[in-house]
């Protein structure tokens, strides 16, 4: 990555009590950079020029580079489990409960495309003392399984059986990531067609239907 402008440097080592520089605005500066930048590409001088600290206070609140692409996986990991309790708390038909978390994920990809890249690498593929901060991973898995289950609430299909959540969470995943990591494959396949927020909703549209029906099926 080419170099940011210099951080405005401070004192290192502890920060002082009180300081409005903290954990969470390295963190931040760090999804900022993550929507246009590979992990690969940055480097730790990178992560403190774009939170305006000096190197050492991101050393010293995560120990190396990994330590901070480890700690911004679990803040990702977090908001899109915690907007997606918020949508699926509201009620609605089956399809329409589809469609909101559809959108929730579409929307969440395309403002962190490296999301799932993050937390399937920092987190789950990572030793077990590294990647969930201490916590055990079947708990982090648990609540978003858990959020796929309140999606299906009690819904039967025609043979009388649940659909098995873990296979539909994996694949609700990995179809709105695809999208989002498709959009050069979408603009030759829809060349001159449709506009991309035409192309978006489509695929939303259709995603649902097919969701929908198999579930009910």
């Amino acid at each position: 990555m080419s170099h940011l402008e210099p951080p405005r440097r401070r004192n290192a080592g502890r920060p002082n009590l009180g300081s409005a520089v903290g954990r969470e605005r390295i963190i931040e500066g760090t999804r900022e950079l993550l929507r246009s930048h590979a992990p690969e590409e940055l480097t730790l001088a990178d992560i403190a020029a774009q939170a305006e600290v000096d190197p050492a206070l991101v050393r010293y609140y995560f120990g190396s580079k990994k330590g901070v692409f480890r700690a911004t996986a679990n803040a990702l990991l977090a908001d899109v489990q915690a907007r997606s309790a918020q949508v699926l708390s509201e009620q609605g038909p089956l399809r329409e409960r589809i469609r909101r978390r559809l959108e929730l994920l579409v929307g969440f990809h395309e403002e962190n495309p490296r999301f799932v890249q993050l937390v399937l690498k920092e987190i789950y593929a990572a030793p077990p003392e590294e990647g969930s901060d201490g916590e055990d991973l079947t708990a982090i898995a648990t609540r978003g399984l858990a959020l796929t289950q309140s999606l299906l609430g009690d819904l039967r299909n025609d043979a009388g059986h649940l659909p098995d959540p873990r296979y539909l969470h994996v694949a609700v995943l990995g179809l709105t990531t695809f999208f989002v990591d498709a959009r050069p494959l979408l603009s030759v396949l829809f060349d001159g067609e449709a506009d991309e927020q035409q192309v978006r909703q489509g695929y939303i549209d259709s995603l649902t239907e097919l969701l929908a029906r198999a579930l009910e099926g």
